[in-house]
């Protein structure tokens, strides 16, 4: 079955056929009514790869998160299907579950799809992975500076968003500051302790070695940490956390030591999920805009499959959000 017999049993051509399947508001609705009821008929399914070879576009991107579970990335995802759908291309994701091995996995499977463009929006990223890709499908990656030159890149400006929280932490008194760290093989979360650190630095705030745990970028990550920084001799007032998962364990961990957050200890986060503003006390966070990012990796896969250049997408920047989860310091 094809469109011409389609075609010929609703009486039209075969454009209006295809206006119908696009959703195109250039049909009138009793023919296109009849042409949806003979594609019923006839249990018609378009095949999507032939239309692109015709047309001349993209009809499939594949996506690659880190974490599924993570409610980090169901609204990117969201977001990235949502601009697809609007131009008719189908999405394909996977998961890597932080694992560079599994990041491998899931680009090879892609290359084998023929997918005209893989955004790989993780956490890590390995030259080994990319290289499946090389020259045969576009790139475009989440905060990735050191591949930028060779790959699309979307890039992420952190520093803003921990001075913010910093400046807002030394205004309510705090001075002794400690630091929920992602693990140091994540290129993303060994940037977020670095801009940390500097902006610390910069606001001559101390960085103490001992007031820096890493955590597994989970809430069982989290709670570890928070753990191990309440059994140092001296635990900080205040906790900044790499993710906002990190920053809910840190909440529990205060609670079952039988204090209370802010007014024991300040937490703030990092992503603005939504769950931030769900928990009691609200998260104070810093909010990472997923919906931009995934409007900007998708777009720049569009250029590419165009014939673009390999160009860096626009900056996309951190900010504050204050919540309930930060307070004055505590009065010794």
């Amino acid at each position: 079955m094809d469109i011409q017999e389609v075609a010929k049993r609703a009486k039209v051509s075969t454009a209006t056929v295809s206006r119908v399947l696009n959703g195109s508001p250039n049909v009138r609705e009793k023919t296109s009514a009849r042409v949806r009821n003979v594609i019923a008929k006839l249990n018609y399914v378009p095949n999507t790869h032939a239309r692109s070879l015709r047309v001349g576009r993209a009809r499939m991107f594949g996506l690659i998160v880190s974490d599924i579970n993570n409610p980090f990335f169901p609204e990117l995802i969201d977001a990235f299907q949502t601009s697809a759908a609007e131009q008719g291309i189908d999405v394909i994701f996977m998961h890597t579950n932080y694992d560079p091995k599994r990041l491998e996995s899931c680009m090879r499977r892609m290359v084998e799809r023929s997918v005209d463009g893989i955004a790989v929006m993780t956490s890590e990223v390995e030259q080994a992975a990319l290289q499946i890709a090389h020259e045969r499908v576009p790139l475009v990656l989440m905060n990735q500076p050191a591949f930028a030159g060779e790959h699309r890149n979307v890039p992420v400006e952190y520093s803003t968003g921990f001075r913010e929280a910093l400046e807002h932490l030394r205004l309510l008194g705090h001075t002794n500051i400690g630091f929920i760290s992602g693990p140091s093989d994540f290129s993303s979360a060994k940037r977020r302790y670095q801009d940390w650190a500097t902006a610390m630095r910069r606001l001559k705030l101390s960085v103490r070695k001992d007031w820096v745990v890493t955590g597994n970028m989970r809430v069982d990550g989290g709670e570890y940490a928070m753990r191990e920084l309440m059994s140092r001799e001296t635990c900080p007032t205040a906790v900044l956390s790499t993710n906002d998962l990190m920053a809910l364990g840190a909440l529990q961990a205060v609670s079952h030591a039988g204090l209370r957050v802010p007014q024991d200890i300040s937490i703030i986060g990092f992503d603005d999920l939504p769950i931030a503003s769900m928990v009691v006390p609200q998260l104070t966070t810093i909010e990472l805009p997923r919906r931009e990012i995934a409007a900007r990796a998708f777009s720049s896969l569009v250029e590419a499959t165009r014939g673009g250049i390999v160009t860096e997408c626009d900056i996309v920047r951190t900010k504050l959000v204050v919540r309930g989860s930060t307070g004055l310091v505590r009065c010794s």
